[in-house]
């Protein structure tokens, strides 16, 4: 263990993967949160382009937008092959939060973030996130691991249950959810410097029952309300232990909206002409050559040159009239009732910047609230009616609260792991992007 050059101030910090700033503020209002009431204020902030966990907690966990640390998305193809793969932290080519502060000697817990798998070793613990397929490799030390099955520790329900058994699933994110808290109570007595607990089951829950938490007629109304009785429960457990002079930190990373309809943005592509598929293929990796543009999710769109790999790229000259065009079809496309399926149609170059840019989508969407963007494989309709998930994520409320004190509104989640460093007293990184989200005349 590094020596404490620097005392600075713990710093504990609780992630609530997808809770939007406006539900807190709501349920805060009507009293059903207690707890974070007594907490502070929640202050609304931005995700990331695209706004989904594994890109917004890089980003949070690195300081730095995707241009710079390499993750664009839950599912990547690569550029030699057109196989899909899943990103991980071995992806990640900016140093990790947990690293800096270790650099700074500070002692680190970190549990359950995205983007945490494969685990690092640091000075500390490491339990890793949902990308984990086996507890046994997502710990380290690897000493704790006897202590996490003695709890009944777990990373992940089933997600298969979704669409088979939604009482049976809703079971396992409260499980899941109470085998988190018991961990996190479990290790909080161990020395650290910063201690983070992300909650993953926030997200879960609004994804598969947002619809059944706005519906009181719902079967499952009761139980969505029950659960986040039980995380405004862990919040207050967490104020009641923690002594005033630990600093409290509260943050998620996107908001949430119902579903109205899903977008098909490969189907419109191949409408239009942009995508062609093989014959009998069943994933992108088998799409025809001659496709000139292709989605992935959530709301990326990857430009192909003829000829290629799905994922092999043009020159920026022989891209960018197909972009254009591209960007001018998107921008106007509506529903059957003149609304507007997109938010936002963002450029590469206005969204990132840095040396992984080269990987980034040539184009990032952002659907309107309720029009939830995805990319098949396979032909189908441009737009149809939600298959499972009852929630979307959304670019903005997203959330942060500071215990006992104000943060500044208006930031995104880059700009709180400046934040970090300002509340733990220790001077920010110089490669750092974002702005401290507390009140202050100067940047940091």
């Amino acid at each position: 263990m590094r020596p404490r050059s620097n005392p600075g101030k713990r710093l504990f910090i609780l992630s609530l993967d997808g809770v939007p700033c406006s539900f807190l503020k709501e349920g805060i209002a009507a009293g059903r949160f207690p707890n974070l009431g007594r907490l502070g204020e929640p202050v609304e902030i931005a995700s990331t382009f695209p706004p989904v966990s594994s890109v917004a907690w890089a980003t949070f966990s690195t300081g730095v937008n995707p241009g710079r640390h390499g993750v664009f998305g839950f599912l990547e193809l690569d550029r030699a092959t057109g196989a899909e793969t899943i990103p991980t932290a071995a992806n990640l080519c900016s140093p990790t939060l947990w690293k800096m502060l270790n650099a700074q000697g500070k002692r680190t817990i970190v549990m359950n973030v995205p983007l945490t798998y494969p685990p690092q070793e640091l000075d500390g613990i490491m339990i890793s996130c949902f990308l984990c397929p086996d507890l046994a490799r997502g710990v380290t030390p690897r000493s704790l691991l006897p202590r996490l099955r003695r709890l009944d520790y777990r990373i992940e329900p089933d997600p298969s249950l979704a669409a088979t058994d939604r009482g049976a699933y809703l079971g396992e994110i409260l499980a899941t959810l109470r085998a988190e808290r018991r961990v996190l109570f479990d290790l909080l007595p161990e020395p650290w410097d910063l201690f983070m607990a992300h909650v993953m089951m926030t997200d879960r829950m609004n994804h598969f029952f947002w619809q059944d938490g706005l519906d009181p007629k719902s079967e499952f109304h009761e139980a969505f309300l029950r659960f986040y009785r039980e995380v405004d429960e862990l919040v207050g457990e967490v104020d009641r232990l923690l002594p005033a002079d630990v600093e409290v930190f509260l943050l998620s990373d996107h908001g949430f909206s119902s579903v109205k309809a899903e977008v098909d943005l490969n189907a419109l592509l191949a409408q239009e002409g942009y995508l062609c598929y093989g014959d009998g293929g069943a994933g992108l990796a088998d799409i025809a050559r001659s496709s000139r543009a292709y989605s992935l999710i959530p709301g990326r769109v990857y430009l192909g040159r003829s000829g290629g790999n799905p994922g092999s790229h043009g020159t920026d000259a022989q891209e960018r009239p197909t972009r254009e065009d591209i960007r001018v079809l998107l921008s106007r496309l509506e529903n059957g009732g003149g609304k507007r399926l997109l938010e936002r149609v963002v450029l590469r170059e206005e969204a990132y910047s840095g040396d992984c840019s080269s990987l980034a989508p040539d184009l990032v969407l952002l659907g309107s609230p309720g029009y939830d963007l995805k990319a098949k494989t396979s032909p189908g309709p441009v737009m149809a009616a939600p298959a499972l998930r009852s929630g979307m994520h959304t670019y903005g409320d997203a959330f942060a609260l500071r215990r006992g004190g104000t943060l500044r509104p208006g930031g995104t989640i880059l700009d709180a792991t400046p934040t970090v460093f300002r509340l733990m007293g220790l001077p920010i990184p110089q490669h750092l992007e974002g702005t401290s989200l507390l009140p202050s005349r100067s940047r940091r």
